[in-house]
């Protein structure tokens, strides 16, 4: 197991290198051959670079490309198996000398940055380049370079914001910008972004940067910039953390609605929630920016890595209950342990999104029923490969193709960076704090109307707890709560309390269960922000983040 590992993960990393690149070569010479003056003579070799750089927006294992840890194992959603580096974020201790999974972060941030400074830099002066296709090369790289600097200050708060190439000799004298700059800066990148791109694309070049994927963009900045978190009352506070702006929420509430209102996307209706499932498996009308993969060019093979043992799967990225007990009844009333209906059968009659996204005891997957149970259990610790047993009680079904012999091959699952139903979730929190409750309920009932689940009529404290669960269950596992717990300044509740799991037993042929602890976990109020890495303070003096 530990040599399949090994080599999953050098082919991973070789899979990196080589996505997004075209399968033909181009004039018998390897990419990574090309002089910088080849590539400025040859607009076929200038757009080469493009290509290699949407590798920078990140995909399956993003934040450590390649790895398999979701970002989701660091927040209540979920724990990692093998860790991955997410113990110092999960466990409190991370600092500037000891990142884990966010070591690379802020270098592989500037990494893209630089690159894509080159570009805009020489683009202009290719040759006999056709004008349109320059035009829509320089707003493809200037969303990727958006987004470099959307994650940076998601992470970070102000950065250093540079448009301009330094070379080896040059000394660094950047000084860190402020939140409100920072988010000036990507807004004005992606009006202009949206302009040099086309509205949609062909089938063929699905996961190209599109005028809709610049919007979502801009919607999720600034919802993100309108939060508590970066209110001028909330700690920390300053133009590091900071976005002062009368209007905030009405310009989330505009960038999220020139989303909806371009009517090229729209919610993929289902009927069943094993119908749901499939939204996540390939292109379709609700996805706005996504990463392809294919067979030649895939991602790391996800399905192996978060199918149950008893399937010889690794169960990676494994469902905590914090999560199962948040799925909400059919009727929409909350599942509740002291409620003797719902501990006899805590699976029965659940939001059928809970389904759709976690496989627990009994559950059919991949054609057989699963054995989460001691003794004996196929997908317990008495099953094959007994180290890969999930240790929560459960696995993840979201993401997962079914049909696909993982053994055999890999996966082509999307990894979604936007959909529509996430713009009707940012619209409807927008609307909620300018007062609009009634536009922000209607939204909310869109996507609960699509998995059958009851109207919420609520108000007040109530409808804004509303919007922000059904943004937990509908988004869950999708790269998203670990931002928004730190953007609503609720990851001290949630991040102080232990990772949970439920552990089955049968006796005499009779199922019992006890929930239980699966990982101790710890969050102080210096984390709402990410260490600077000591390296990066060592070599240019910059400011760090409070509390390290």
């Amino acid at each position: 197991m530990k040599a399949t590992k090994i080599i999953w993960m050098i082919t991973s990393l070789l899979l990196i290198i080589v996505t997004g690149c075209e399968k033909e070569v181009l004039n018998k010479k390897s990419r990574s051959s090309f002089t910088d003056e080849d590539v400025w003579q040859d607009i076929n070799l200038a757009e080469k670079l493009v290509f290699s750089t949407y590798d920078a927006l990140g995909g399956w294992g993003w934040p450590q490309e390649g790895a398999g840890g979701l970002l989701s194992t660091a927040t209540d959603e979920a724990f990692m198996l093998f860790d991955y580096g997410f113990w110092p974020v999960s466990s409190g201790t991370i600092d500037a000398s000891n990142m884990g999974v966010f070591t690379n972060s802020w270098r592989d941030g500037y990494k893209s940055i630089r690159n894509i400074n080159i570009f805009l830099n020489r683009i202009d002066n290719v040759p006999g380049a056709d004008p349109e296709k320059v035009k829509r090369l320089k707003g493809e790289m200037k969303f990727i370079r958006a987004k470099a600097y959307a994650d940076l200050i998601s992470f970070f708060g102000g950065v250093p914001l540079i448009t301009n190439v330094y070379s080896l000799n040059d000394e660094f004298t950047e000084k860190r910008a402020s939140y409100q700059e920072c988010v000036n800066f990507i807004v004005k990148e992606l009006d202009e972004a949206k302009e040099m791109v086309p509205p949609t694309v062909t089938a063929e070049n699905w996961g190209k940067v599109t005028q809709g994927a610049c919007l979502a963009l801009k919607s999720e900045v600034l919802l993100y910039a309108a939060s508590k978190l970066h209110d001028p009352a909330s700690t920390p506070n300053g133009p590091l953390f900071t976005y002062d702006q009368a209007n905030k929420w009405q310009q989330a509430s505009d960038a999220a609605k020139a989303v909806i209102d371009l009517n090229y996307y729209s919610l993929v209706p289902v009927n069943t929630w094993q119908e749901y499932t499939q939204i996540f498996l390939k292109a379709n009308p609700e996805i706005i920016f996504a990463r392809p993969y294919s067979p030649e060019f895939s991602h790391p093979n996800i399905d192996q890595i978060n199918t149950p043992n008893g399937y010889n799967g690794w169960s990676g990225n494994i469902p905590s209950q914090n999560l199962v007990d948040d799925f909400k009844m059919m009727d929409g009333t909350n599942f509740d342990w002291t409620n003797p209906e719902h501990a006899a059968e805590p699976y029965k009659n659940r939001d059928p999104r809970f389904y759709a996204n976690i496989v627990y005891q009994g559950a059919t997957y991949r054609g057989r029923q699963t054995e989460f149970f001691l003794p004996g259990g196929l997908d317990s610790r008495d099953g094959p490969e007994s180290w890969n047993y999930a240790t929560t009680g459960y696995s993840m079904r979201k993401f997962m193709d079914e049909s696909l012999d993982f053994k055999k091959g890999l996966g082509k699952q999307p990894f979604i960076f936007f959909r529509l139903a996430e713009m009707y979730l940012n619209y409807a929190e927008a609307q909620y704090y300018l007062g609009n409750e009634a536009v922000a309920k209607e939204y909310v009932n869109k996507i609960r109307a699509r998995v059958h689940m009851p109207e919420i009529n609520s108000s007040g404290a109530q409808l804004l707890e509303d919007i922000q669960h059904e943004r937990r269950i509908e988004l869950c596992f999708e790269s998203k709560r670990f931002f928004d717990v730190r953007r609503w300044m609720i990851a001290e509740e949630t991040g102080n309390k232990n990772a949970k799991g439920i552990e089955w037993k049968k006796e005499n042929g009779v199922l019992k269960y006890n929930i239980i602890d699966v990982q101790q976990r710890s969050f102080t109020a210096r984390m709402y922000y990410l260490p600077i890495p000591l390296s990066e303070i060592n070599k240019t003096g910059l400011e760090q983040n409070p509390g390290y």
